[in-house]
């Protein structure tokens, strides 16, 4: 069975393409592997416009024309099409020679001989050459790993901001939540009429008051009914169809904020201009070429799109029901309003889920697929006592293995967890939440028994894109850039480059124990993940050159022969045994300790704001040794000493953030009402 979706996509972009039986052929293939319907339409999406682009190149009309091995590799060798990317000519040659291999296999092992030359006319004809032949398989893979460090190097230096900013907003999400269901109570309890106007004041972290209206869809309608005609109005009234009490449902419009504790002007709710500027969703569809620009540079300033790129990108479209996603009655009418209009409940599903995502993806460098896969039972969350403390971890099967591996996470990981939980129960209005099939496409097959996984909404576990969507929408409006002033936004798998380049690089772990802990075979992998950054590279090369004008000896350390050296390191044989309690912390790696029992600003500890103390004392013992060493002229010691301050410092900051996002967490909505126009 088609999906519709799939059926439409190719019947408007290439029925009448010489080429159609040939990517119909695929389609049925890809099916049959059981690929979902977003991949198989990328691939559709990936070969068309480029195929289209050749037969026109060399006035083509029938595939019995088409010389893959001339036209293509012309296309490839870049003597068409000249303002094509590397980046683009690799994806095309990437799909389109996997669709030719699973086809090709599949008409050789699933059909009858006697059929299978009939197939084979429909059959993409065989690239004789390989990606290596062209300058464009390294260029472009060279460009995008330049990128991705590049990228990586605007926010390595912010990932305890990330996590902590990921808290604040959750807070403040859930503090509206709260003052939206109050004020719902209140007009139920009191018969009061809708729409209602109420204000709170926010924590003094955000240092605001903000200001709702409190509708429902027969309100709305009857307070603006010169904007609807005169049917609508009248089913609104007598709250018949859509208007009725089983369909029914409440909404909330932000009308304005003001500072409350200087004359700042105020910022109101980080997502406003999403919806303001109206990006939510498939944002492109049935408005002029002209907004449809204005949306696009929008997108483009905060680094979502290329605004010479032809796609219309939607980094806010979850695909999943309830997520993000506004009702139709709010999508529709929200240019009606004098604020903005927006549904509670999507936002805050986005909002839970996503500070799950971005605390793991930050304290543990895991994949996707592997947040995806935990789930509410004892097989995957371990609980242990250790030295009597409890520790928590999860089980899950990493990219390319088939058996489940440990992530050992924090107890603040554990409680979000069990707010994802209670959401769920509230959601499903049930003590124990369902089990639902497993859908991350390229690792279903392992998952063949439905589970409760904690990334699940409306009875259907979440894809990749419900989840990139979710981490965006939370993390909107937190601005990083390059070197070059290019803009970045926060990416899953951006955060485990991060997570691998701060490990490596700033604590000095071993690039086989970062690899472990991010359940990396490949030592190479690894190596390209944690690579040094551009300002890494500088800092790095200041600091030598300082240590070289200070107290090396250049001669003695040109002389010393690599033996000398191997001298100088000895195997990490030290084993400190996962959840020890260290200095400010808790260590929570089980294997070769990665810094040889050096825990200060260690990846592999979780601070501890219980343990806040044993730092301060670290500061003022590491003061105490400076001015001892400086007296007793041992430079070396001194900058140790020094570097003792800076990382308890570090360390001080984050468990600061911490603290902060704990105690506006208490902080609870006051909502106060006013007197409607």
């Amino acid at each position: 069975m088609i999906d519709d979706k799939i059926l439409k996509h190719f019947t408007n972009t290439c029925i009448d393409s010489p080429w159609a039986n040939h990517l119909f052929l695929g389609i049925i293939v890809s099916i049959d592997r059981k690929l979902d319907v977003r991949t198989i339409t990328r691939t559709n999406q990936s070969i068309n416009p480029r195929l289209y682009d050749i037969f026109l190149a060399f006035n083509l009309k029938e595939m019995s024309e088409f010389d893959v091995n001339e036209h293509m590799y012309k296309y490839f060798k870049g003597e068409i099409y000249t303002e094509h990317s590397n980046r683009m000519r690799l994806h095309f040659f990437s799909v389109y020679k996997s669709l030719f291999y699973y086809t090709n296999k599949w008409i050789t092992q699933k059909i009858s001989k006697s059929k299978q030359s009939y197939l084979r006319q429909f059959l993409f004809p065989k690239p004789l050459f390989d990606s290596r032949d062209f300058s464009f398989f390294q260029l472009a893979k060279s460009e995008a790993e330049d990128t991705r460090k590049n990228e990586t190097d605007a926010i390595v230096p912010y990932l305890s901001n990330i996590r902590a900013e990921a808290h604040f907003r959750w807070n403040q999400m859930k503090r509206l939540r709260e003052a939206f269901q109050k004020a719902i109570k209140d007009s139920k309890n009191q018969l009061k009429s809708l729409p209602i106007e109420f204000h709170y004041e926010e924590s003094k972290k955000i240092g605001e008051r903000f200001y709702f209206r409190l509708w429902d869809k027969p309100s709305f309608v009857l307070h603006h009914q010169n904007q609807f005609p005169e049917t609508v109005v009248q089913r609104a009234r007598k709250n018949k169809s859509t208007y009725s009490k089983e369909n029914n449902s409440y909404f909330l419009e932000f009308v304005k904020s003001e500072s409350i504790l200087n004359d700042e002007e105020a910022v109101g709710l980080w997502f406003n201009e999403l919806v303001e500027v109206g990006v939510l969703g498939q944002w492109y569809k049935h408005i002029t070429e002209e907004k449809r620009n204005e949306k696009r540079a929008f997108l483009s300033f905060w680094g979502y799109c290329d605004l010479d790129s032809r796609i219309n990108p939607t980094p806010f479209q979850s695909r999943h029901k309830g997520i993000i996603s506004q009702s139709s009655f709010v999508s529709s009418h929200k240019d009606k309003a004098e604020g903005i209009l927006f549904d509670v409940e999507p936002f805050y599903a986005a909002c839970t889920f996503g500070l799950l995502a971005v605390d793991i993806l930050t304290t543990t460098g895991a994949r996707i697929n592997e947040l995806l896969q935990v789930n509410n039972t004892k097989q995957c969350i371990q609980l242990k006592k250790i030295k009597e403390r409890i520790h928590y971890s999860f089980l899950s099967i990493p990219k390319g293995r088939d058996e489940v591996e440990e992530f050992y996470v924090s107890k603040q990981t554990m409680t979000i967890l069990q707010m994802v939980l209670r959401m769920l129960k509230e959601h499903y209005g049930n003590e124990k939440i369902p089990s639902v099939p497993y859908r991350y496409s390229n690792r279903k097959h392992l998952f063949p028994e439905p589970k409760p996984y904690y990334f699940q909404y409306y009875n259907l576990a979440l894809q990749e894109s419900g989840l990139i969507s979710s981490v965006r929408f939370l993390l909107h409006g937190l601005r990083f850039e390059t070197q070059e002033g290019t803009p970045v936004i926060v990416k899953t798998h951006l955060l485990r480059h991060a997570f691998a380049t701060e490990a490596v690089q700033r604590q000095m772990m071993p690039i086989d124990i970062v690899a472990k802990i991010l359940h990396q075979r490949d030592l190479k992998i690894t190596g390209y993940y944690s690579a040094p950054t551009p300002t890494q590279i500088s800092e790095k090369v200041g600091e030598l050159q300082d240590v070289i004008s200070s107290y090396v000896d250049l001669d003695d350390a040109l002389l010393r022969s690599p033996e000398e050296l191997k001298k100088e390191f000895k195997e990490y044989s030290e084993n400190v045994g996962v959840f020890n309690k260290v200095l400010g912390g808790i260590c929570v790696t089980d294997y070769v300790c990665p810094t040889k029992i050096q825990c200060l600003g260690c990846s592999a500890k979780i601070p501890e704001p219980e343990q806040e103390n044993e730092l301060l004392e670290v500061i003022e013992l590491s003061k105490d040794m400076e001015k001892r060493f400086k007296e007793m002229g041992l430079e070396i010691e001194e900058r140790k000493a020094k570097e003792m301050q800076k990382q308890a410092t570090i360390e001080l900051k984050e468990i600061e953030l911490i603290k902060k996002y704990r105690k506006d967490q208490k902080h609870e909505a006051v909502i106060k009402y006013n007197t409607f126009w």
